[in-house]
């Protein structure tokens, strides 16, 4: 191994010379996926309202579907907070996708119930 210029030469037998990156290179930054902590809470938000519904009976399919809006002004934030905090972010689009599905179990769970209750 030899030193040239801040980047290491490795001399390999097989392979011959290549120069393996230095450390300023090698340097990770880290991404910030917007919409992980706001699957996270809404699952968890929507995993307590459902279980009081089963279990005592607290509240009903369509109130725990007249929610939703949270999820829309907990994705703001997030987005808002991820723009201020972070310099590299993404959207997470598994996240998203959850939610969307999340917010349509519980439309069809409210239906359902509407329809029972008739």
């Amino acid at each position: 191994m030899q030193q040239t210029n801040g980047d290491t030469l490795l001399i390999n037998e097989h392979e011959g010379m290549k120069l393996a990156p230095s450390y300023e290179t090698q340097k990770t930054t880290r991404v910030h996926r917007v919409g992980t902590i706001t699957t996270g809470l809404c699952f968890i938000g929507y995993g307590i309202l459902f279980l009081l519904h089963t279990s005592l009976g607290l509240f009903s399919y369509q109130t725990i579907f007249s929610f939703w809006p949270l999820i829309l002004i907990s994705l703001g934030v997030e987005v808002l907070l991820s723009a201020k905090l972070f310099s590299n972010f993404i959207y997470d689009k598994a996240g998203a996708f959850m939610m969307i599905l999340m917010g349509i179990f519980a439309m069809c769970m409210g239906m359902c119930e509407m329809v029972i209750a008739r």
